[in-house]
């Protein structure tokens, strides 16, 4: 099963990567849609998998985390194949928004799956990025290589390319036996109020909004400062197999200190490199911070923090609400930066992120400080 849950992550990771971010560039030059009806075929799944991952994650110990895993897979398939069949804008959009419903079942239930024993999580947590990161580097590259060669038959050869290994990958997890979530007594009176949750994940809320935002205009920043826009995909690319190097050395250092301790760091040095690029707004400082793998740490951090502050049995709702998280941060951080940068200017975006980070840093500060022991 844990074979499958990394595969199935990897797949994950293609989808969102070769079809929502190429999407709205498909949308665009593809189906004739304006700008802001593009951008919708990004914003509007990410809220969608905000709505739905809070849903999934409260229900994955009723359901289990097989059948979860299975509905996510199929929620892809019928994602690729809404968009296979779909001939204008508004139908694509409406078309992955209602997929994603269901295919954003799949990430809380392979992450409640890694974390639910306890024990070195961390490091598995690290494995997942790094077929995460695989499917990332795949999606990314062969779909530029792909879009630049196909044009309007991109989105079938991507797709056919995906749901060739989604399709086998149900068959193996078709038997629909539940793994649950292990439930001890003293469990069941302990139970966080999801507000507690909520305030576990809010500083990487927080930091994320900042992140994704800046990262989704960040071509029109590079713009400003006269850097090619191909720079985007190749310091992604850079990132991300920086991140797959060093990722499982960081679940290490997850397991050791903690979730929260690698949380409120990176948080700090993210709000470090948004100041320095604001200051010092240079190509080689602004694509070098840019390329430097970050993501594993507040990535790895919030779902090991997260995961440590709840029972074992509360796992998949704490990763929804990761999950939802996500979404509701890359749609709020898009839409706040995309509108500083048109009421002030690029020159503005990585203050906006600077801020957002340091205010989820500030958070964090407080949020995870530890109580004091009582006086003897």
């Amino acid at each position: 099963m844990r074979t499958g849950v990394l595969i199935a992550s990897a797949i994950e990771a293609f989808f969102l990567l070769a079809l929502m971010g190429y999407g709205p560039l498909y949308l665009h030059q593809e189906l004739g849609a304006g700008y802001f009806l593009a951008s919708m075929a990004a914003a509007l799944p990410a809220l969608a998998t905000f709505a739905a991952s809070l849903t999934w994650g409260q229900i994955a110990r009723r359901m289990g985390l097989k059948v979860l895993t299975v509905i996510g897979l199929i929620g892809y398939l019928g994602l690729g194949l809404a968009i296979m069949v779909t001939r204008s804008p508004i139908d694509y959009i409406v078309g992955v928004s209602v997929m994603t419903l269901f295919s954003s079942a799949l990430a809380p239930a392979t992450l409640a799956f890694l974390t639910q024993f306890g024990g070195d999580m961390g490091q598995r947590l690290a494995k997942r990025l790094q077929w995460q990161s695989s499917g990332w580097m795949a999606g990314g590259l062969l779909g530029g290589y792909i879009f630049g060669l196909s044009g309007h038959s991109y989105v079938y050869l991507m797709l056919s390319l995906a749901m060739a290994l989604v399709l086998p990958l149900i068959l193996i997890l078709r038997d629909p036996s539940k793994i649950s979530i292990p439930v001890q007594e003293h469990h069941r009176s302990r139970h966080p109020h999801p507000a507690a949750i909520l305030l576990v994940v809010l500083p990487f809320f927080l930091a994320y909004s900042g992140n994704e935002g800046f990262f989704t205009n960040f071509g029109l920043y590079l713009r400003l400062l006269g850097i090619p826009t191909e720079w985007v995909g190749w310091s992604a690319a850079i990132s991300t197999g920086l991140g797959w190097l060093v990722a499982l050395r960081i679940g290490y250092w997850a397991d050791r200190w903690g979730g929260k301790a690698i949380l409120t760091w990176v948080l700090l040095v993210y709000a470090v490199l948004y100041v320095v690029m604001s200051l010092a707004p240079w190509p080689p400082i602004v694509v070098g911070a840019f390329s430097m793998p970050l993501y594993p740490l507040l990535n790895i951090g919030v779902q090991r923090a997260a995961a440590e502050s709840v029972p074992p049995d509360a796992h998949g709702s704490a990763m929804g609400v990761i999950n939802g998280a996500s979404g509701l941060a890359t749609f709020i951080g898009g839409t706040l930066i995309g509108e500083v940068d048109n009421a002030w200017g690029p020159h503005i975006m990585p203050w906006t992120a600077a801020a957002l980070v340091t205010i989820g840093l500030v958070v964090a500060l407080i949020v995870y400080r530890k109580p004091k022991s009582p006086r003897p």
